[in-house]
This record gives structure tokens, sequence and C-alpha cells, in this order.
């Protein structure tokens, strides 16, 4: 192992960052994702790809970063038991494996306290107090991820489905969606097939539809679902609040004023928080606390 060399990966649904970080030098590379719950053996192949990714942008040998201490965190790593069938997946022994939590609140918060809400395909919320994190979602669409890309658009295509069958009033947007598939049945024919990713494809056009009565809808039922989740987390006037993901910011106008009023920007950007993680790992740390 080149002595001090550290990675960090931080792998959504969508797409896998990596950084190493040596002798000073710092190189980064992105590569497709996957989430390691719905898609063990994709997350695998992202990891692997992103590794030889670092490698060759770095102009090393891809041994010695099998051999580095690493920090990964993944979305869909629910408990330490997948993380260490990951691990041993990868061959990867220093290697410390979680969930995308920590990592994604690190590089939002820093060591500062406050509130997150990361919002790409997934979803998550999270509190940091004195460098303790409590957080509340990051269940997977089946369950969660309420205000995500993936959720937008499978709520859009339903409320598509519904306004055909003049259960709700119809708009520009759902008509769009349902012309897209075929109407009733090409719709439902891609949802029964459709992973996250594939739904949150359509959050651009369902962001992107400005005043429209469906995307509003979706919006504010997102905003609503990110306010209630942080004042359970226990945030209060006056405590930054952070948006991240893809679609993080897509929902400051929605919140309540007073949230809107704490928001501040990202102290860095993914995968910052896992090579900060990953330098921890090299010293010791051993993760899941």
């Amino acid at each position: 192992m080149q002595r001090g060399l550290v990675i960090g990966i931080d792998g959504g649904g969508t797409s896998c960052r990596g950084a190493l970080l040596w002798q000073g030098r710092r190189v980064d590379a992105q590569v497709a994702g996957a989430n390691v719950t719905s898609d063990f053996d994709g997350a695998v192949r992202a990891v692997r790809a992103v590794v030889a990714a670092l490698a060759q942008a770095a102009g090393c040998d891809e041994a010695a970063l099998w051999d580095a201490p690493a920090f990964l965190g993944l979305a869909g790593v629910t408990d330490r038991a997948m993380a260490d069938r990951f691990r041993a997946a990868l061959g990867w022994p220093k290697a410390v494996v979680e969930e995308d939590t920590r990592a994604s609140v690190v590089d939002a918060l820093g060591e500062g306290d406050g509130c997150v809400a990361v919002i790409g395909t997934g979803s998550f919320l999270a509190r940091q107090v004195a460098g303790a994190q409590r957080c509340i979602g990051g269940y997977g669409l089946a369950l969660g991820d309420e205000a995500s890309g993936a959720w937008l658009g499978r709520e859009a295509l339903a409320m598509a489905l519904r306004a055909h069958q003049g259960l709700e009033a119809d708009s520009p947007l759902l008509a769009e969606l349902r012309g897209k598939y075929g109407e009733f049945a090409g719709v439902t024919g891609f949802a029964a097939g459709a992973s996250p990713r594939d739904f949150a494809t359509l959050a651009p056009e369902i962001v992107g539809a400005q005043g429209d009565r469906a995307s509003e809808a979706l919006l504010r039922r997102g905003a609503a679902y990110i306010a209630e989740g942080l004042t359970a987390l226990g945030w209060s006037p006056g405590q930054p609040i952070c948006l991240t993901g893809g679609l993080g910011a897509v929902y400051a106008l929605y919140l309540p004023e007073n949230m809107r009023a704490g928001i501040i920007p990202a102290q860095s950007t993914a995968p910052s928080g896992a090579l900060i993680l990953a330098q921890r790992v090299a010293e010791g740390w051993q993760g899941w606390d």
C-alpha cells in the first residue's frame, strides 16, 4: 500500500463518485451507480468501476487501491451484515462500508450542527449535533424515499392514471406522461418493471412543468414531508438547514418561511465527506458507531 493513501466513495442510485487522497493530491472519478438493496451486484460493479477509474486517473496500480483504507457510503446498505457482505464481495478488508447518510451529512455540514435533507434518486433527512447524527428515511422507494426523484416519478404516473379514470383533475403534465408511454396500458407496463432510477428520469420533466397543477401538488407534498421530518428530528427556528442532492434546492421555495431563513449551502460536495471519513478509517476508526 502507498503510505498515506485513502479512498472515499459515495454511491447512490444514479451515480457512484470516488476520490483518493495521497501526498496532498486528490483525484476524483464518477461512474453510474446502483442501490445496494435493489441491485447488490450492480452496486459491486459500480464500486469496482470507480476504483478502476481512480487508478487510471491517478496513473497508479489498481491493486494498490484495493489495499488502501477506505470509506464507502452506499445507498441501500441497511445494516452491518449487509455491509460485511458487500465488503467481502469486493475483497476490500481495509474498507468500512456504511449507508450513505453519514458521509452526506459530513459533506453538507462538516463538523457543524444542523439539519440536512438529501433529495436525489432516493431521500433521507438527518440532524447532526456535536458530531452525533440521527436520520429519518432512507428505506427505498417501496416503503419511503418521499420527495425523491423516484418518488416524484412514481407519484406523477399514479396521478396520471387517476386523472385518466376521472378520479382527479387532469393537467398538461399528466396528459403528457400518459402520451409518452401510450396511455393506460403503457404507463402500467412501464411502472411494472421500472427501477427507482427509471422513475427518477421523469423528475426533470415534473419539476420543469412550472405552474402545472400536478407538479405543484407533488412539490408541495414533498416539501411538507421534509418540513415534518426535520421537525421530528428536533429542528427549531434558527438552526441551519442544508438541502442537497440533485433535487434538494427545488424544495427551498416550498418550505415554511422560518425554514427557508435557515437554509445554508453545503460545506463540500460528495465524495469529500467520504474522504474525510476514510482518513478516520486510516487512524483505526471502524464505523457504525
